[in-house]
């Protein structure tokens, strides 16, 4: 088949049998097509030859395509109007029939999508009949001699196996291929394959293989989100062809959002999946909506993708997943095992830690233990990446995409761990990314490989099935070993940083939501309806720039482009449903006067800075709840006249009226008790001193009498290092990065902003090679921290910022938050498992203290830390070059805080100071009129500062109200909650909002104890 129509471009409907293609151009395969990103449909009419009749006929694709495949071409195939398969390098035959009659016509249309690379390419296409018992003892052979070329040469039956090949070959009579001598030749070696060494030779190993056919997908990576879109069409279709070809294939796919793609995208293809799902031969798990990155995802943000992974497989597909698949994430933090079980998850598999650098992860099959205690069962696929270890000289890598052929089964085996404990490993098998999952050889492979000697017998298999297997195997065993802790990967600590920008919009969107949801719910009791499709459908988004490849900063330039015009919607869509919480809210307080209305997202009373537009032109006065004049300040370099007032004691999750007289008295510079100069700045809780380069040479706590900073250092220092990693730019921080450093300190101008009784200002504008860095160092008059607000214009590659603060403290150990929690690491050196973690993620806070004395560095958006013996460091900026050259390269904005403090971070109230920092309060000036609610009001608070108050939402189902909490400080105990009205029934529930235990409550409060690092859930019917 050479001669086609064809016409270039990205449409739908080229597939139609009625379409009218005479203007399209003449195409034959001889000629050269593609480019980088391009889309053309070819159209043809085909017959089957007569001389086919009675014949298997297959439609081949030759692409003259090599490795990388995940660059390459990819054909989408439709017969007849219909899409039937993907076809790609691995997937080169499309079955026609298996018995010709000839003379069958069909149409046939091609989607053909060039691949991600700038040559052009050819494509062969040609109708062929196969010989099945040629083709049959092809791979008999192919599989016995990869067997025995396995083995050890002097292996008895390695020898046994090589003799009956060499005999079957003999028997073939080559004279004249395709003769009726040669077809009765090969059918008399395969038996005699068959009869000698298929029906006499069985496996000696008591070890059988669990294969899950699979196909990894990348959401986005080196291509775009319309790319996997596409990608998905061509391997599921694949796969459901092979289905009809291999009654005991089954397949495995996670993530929802790829299954959300093909529903919206192609129909028909869904619906077949929908029936084998049905008939259990396609099996859809997970748990979550994406393979999620577990680093910089809050832990809230986890539930959410499993509180939507689940939900849209159960309602589409009516299963329930109950295994985690995160294969290729880059590190599991120690909350997760608690998160899992409460979403329902009762198994966890992963691959990517054997990958560590330094040290060997020494399990494969175990029980994992999170920071509240919470364990699960954990295993690892073992099937080995040959690649690797050929291209490096190092022990094999496992990977999550195997060919099953003989080398990796055996090798699957000899690379698992827990031998002592299970005999039965796990191996997922399937070209991913583009290559269309299982092949044809694969599975013909399986066949052969069920019973075979010296080999593992191969079992496909399914997931669930396999983990149910699994816990009944071990759960009793005494070797199963246990993991306590973070499972930290030692590789891929720069994705902590890169892509500062989506890791900043991540923290934003997380916050906002949350705290629009809290709002809508107060919204809610007082009548108004609940914008739950507008909230999910922005979280939605959410959890799909969560994935793995997306905001760990690792894809190409053009998947940022898209992720920032979606979060600029997320972001939009979540300030108006908070926006219009709010002002509904306001509009129903009974107020007499103008005011303020403040509202504090937060589960503690708490204070914070709060600004406002100028309410009026000429002086006045902000009065508290209890009629007292607050102190105000005009806020200096803002695009519009800007107030700035100390709120005290705002309500948990609520609100707090401060009334304005219009015509005030008060003198705002009269109580100023803020000095600021270009090189010192004091307040009534430190003395600063900034030397020449704008660093800080001292911080003196006045209230505890200690000097702050190690004596002899400076603190702030913004530190450039070098960053080249040996591999995997965007993804890796290498431990010599830190041997080339140099401090940031060409100081282009300090000037004081702001003096005030509120806050004073002081900005620093420094420059760095190309690079522009703005700061502003502020302090206040009532809160106990020291701010750095910095702008960034980033313009180098292979850059790493970061800032040093070494401090007077002495403590081998330092605390870091995580995900509904913390832990605790070394800050020293002694082991390999020590300095191996020289970067590590945190999340709002990371603490180093003594006994009666502590400093905490906040922030607002970033993730990377390193705390060696007294300094603390945030990582702030990188500016990797692949695979996207210019990350990192633009204007950048974030604030970080040190925050001294006596005892340790617990008395300290680190978590309460970290949430002020990035959940600020959000005011609403509102005139004065009647209303129902009155001027100041809690949706709900607790009576201990342990338990933090997360989410506040309308159940999915029902108009309950959800409320998701914590305990913080790793310490148990009883916990009352109240809430704004009376509770008619409480139940605890999981975090997919099942109910578990009914609680009693009183009026409108209830009871619970509480465990060390416990996340609870609780339905409230109102």
């Amino acid at each position: 088949i050479k001669k086609y129509k064809a016409k270039l471009g990205n449409f739908k409907g080229g597939e139609s049998v009625n379409l009218d293609d005479s203007d399209w151009d003449d195409f034959n395969t001889d000629s050269w097509w593609g480019g980088y990103d391009v889309y053309s449909w070819f159209r043809t009419r085909f017959t089957i030859p007569q001389r086919f009749a009675g014949k298997r006929v297959a439609f081949y694709l030759i692409t003259e395509d090599t490795f990388p495949w995940k660059k390459k071409a990819e054909y989408l195939i439709f017969l007849n109007g219909k899409p039937v398969q993907g076809l790609d390098i691995f997937h080169q035959e499309l079955l026609l029939t298996e018995n010709a009659e000839g003379g069958e016509v069909y149409d046939l249309a091609i989607r053909a999508f060039s691949g991600l690379k700038e040559e052009q390419s050819r494509t062969k296409t040609r109708l062929v009949v196969i010989d099945p018992e040629t083709e049959d003892f092809y791979f008999n052979s192919r599989i016995a001699y990869d067997v025995a070329v396995e083995l050890d040469k002097d292996d008895e039956d390695r020898i046994r196996i090589l003799n009956i090949i060499n005999d079957a070959f003999n028997l073939i009579d080559l004279r004249i291929p395709l003769s009726k001598e040669f077809n009765e030749s090969i059918k008399k070696a395969n038996q005699y394959l068959k009869d000698n060494l298929y029906g006499k030779l069985g496996s000696k190993l008591d070890v059988s293989l669990n294969a899950i056919g699979h196909t990894h997908i990348d959401v986005a990576w080196l291509w775009q989100l319309s790319h996997t879109r596409e990608k998905c069409s061509r391997s599921f279709s694949t796969v459901l062809k092979l289905m009809e070809q291999y009654p005991e294939y089954k397949f495995f796919q996670s993530q929802p959002q790829l299954y959300k793609y093909i529903k919206e995208d192609y129909p028909e293809i869904y619906e077949k999946i929908k029936a084998k799902i049905k008939e259990g031969r396609w099996e859809p798990e997970g748990g979550m909506w994406v393979e999620a990155d577990c680093n910089v995802t809050s832990g809230e943000s986890l539930i959410r993708q499993f509180l939507f992974g689940k939900r849209f497989f159960k309602d589409e597909f009516g299963t329930d997943s109950k295994v985690l698949w995160l294969p290729d994430v880059f590190g599991y933090n120690g909350a997760m095992p608690q998160i899992l079980k409460k979403s329902g998850i009762d198994y966890f598999m992963t691959t990517k830690i054997s990958w560590n650098q330094f040290n060997n992860m020494p399990y494969d099959t175990f029980m994992w233990r999170g920071i509240d205690g919470t364990e699960i069962l954990t295993h690892y696929v073992t099937t080995p990446d040959f690649r690797q270890g050929m291209s490096t000289g190092l022990p094999y890598k496992k990977t999550y995409n195997g060919n099953l052929m003989p080398k990796s089964v055996m090798g699957s085996w000899k690379l698992y761990k827990q031998k002592d404990v299970n005999n039965e490993p796990l191996m997922s098998f399937g070209w991913g990314d583009g290559g269309g999952g299982p092949t044809k050889e694969m599975l013909e492979n399986a066949r052969r490989l069920k019973n075979f000697p010296k080999c593992p017998k191969v079992k496909i298999g399914k997931v669930r099935e396999y983990f149910d297997s699994l816990n009944d195997k071990v759960k009793n065993n005494k070797n199963l070993p246990l993991w306590d802790g973070e499972l930290y990967l030692e590789y891929h600590r720069g994705t902590y940083t890169t892509m500062g920008r989506n890791k900043r919009f991540n923290r934003k969107s997380e916050f906002l939501y949350q705290t629009a949801e809290t709002f809508s719910v107060m919204d809610m009791l007082n009548g108004s309806p609940y914008p739950q499709e507008k909230l999910n459908n922005g979280w939605e988004y959410i959890l799909l720039n969560q994935f793995h490849d997306i905001i760990p900063g690792s894809s190409i330039k053009a998947v940022y482009e898209d992720s920032l015009q979606q979060y600029k919607e997320i972001l939009k869509d979540g300030e108006d449903v908070l926006t219009g919480a709010i002002e509904s809210t306001a509009q129903n307080i009974n107020l007499s006067k103008d005011a303020v209305v403040v509202f504090n997202p937060l589960s503690n009373s708490r204070s914070g800075i709060i600004e406002i537009d100028m309410p009026y032109n000429q002086q006045f006065d902000i009065l508290d709840d209890e009629g007292q004049t607050v102190q105000y300040q005009v806020v200096k370099d803002q695009e519009k006249a800007k107030v700035a007032f100390f709120g005290d004691d705002l309500p948990s999750k609520g609100y707090k009226s401060y009334y304005i007289n219009e015509n005030g008295t008060m003198d705002k510079e009269a109580q100023c008790a803020i000095t600021v100069k270009q090189d010192y700045m004091e307040n009534r809780f430190f003395s600063i001193k900034i030397d020449r380069h704008g660093n800080i040479s001292s911080i003196y706590d006045k209230r505890n009498n200690r000097e702050v900073i190690k004596q002899g250092k400076t603190a702030n220092v913004l530190q450039a290092f070098e960053d080249k990693p040996m591999n995997f730019n965007a993804w890796d921080v290498d431990i010599y990065y830190h041997e080339k450093m140099w401090e940031v300190n060409d100081v282009e101008s300090m000037e004081v902003l702001d003096q005030g009784p509120v806050l004073g200002r002081i900005r620093i504008n420094k420059r760095f090679l190309n690079s522009v860095i703005s700061q502003d160092i502020i302090i206040y008059n009532d809160i106990p921290r020291v701010d750095f607000k910095t702008q960034v214009d980033w313009k180098e590659s292979e850059i790493m910022l970061k800032a040093a603060f070494p401090v007077e403290i002495n403590s081998s150990r330092a605390t870091y938050e995580i995900q509904y929690g913390n832990v605790e690491r070394n800050t020293h050196w002694n082991t390999s498992w020590d300095w191996a973690k020289f970067e590590v993620v945190g999340h709002k806070w990371v603490d180093i203290s003594e006994g009666d004395y502590g400093v905490s560095l906040l922030n607002d958006c970033k993730y990377g830390h390193d705390v060696k013996d007294s300094q603390l460091r945030l990582t702030l900026l990188r500016s990797p070059i692949d695979p996207n050259r210019d990350a990192d390269k633009e204007k950048h904005e974030f604030t970080y805080s040190l925050y001294p403090h006596k005892g340790d971070w617990r008395d300290g109230k680190t978590v309460s100071m970290a949430y002020a920092l990035n959940c600020p309060p959000v005011a609403k000036l509102e005139k004065a009129h009647k209303g129902t609610l009155p001027e100041k009001l809690s949706l709900a608070q607790v009576d201990k500062d342990n338990v933090v108050i997360e989410v506040i939402k309308k159940a999915e189902d029902c108009n309950d109200v959800i409320i998701r909490l914590y305990e913080s400080y790793n310490q148990r105990g009883k916990v009352t909650l109240k809430f704004a009205k009376n509770i008619k029934e409480v139940y605890e529930c999981n975090a997919m909002e099942l109910e578990e235990t009914k609680l009693q409550s009183h009026g409108s409060e209830f009871v619970f104890d509480i465990k060390p690092f416990e996340i609870k859930t609780f339905k409230l019917k109102i």
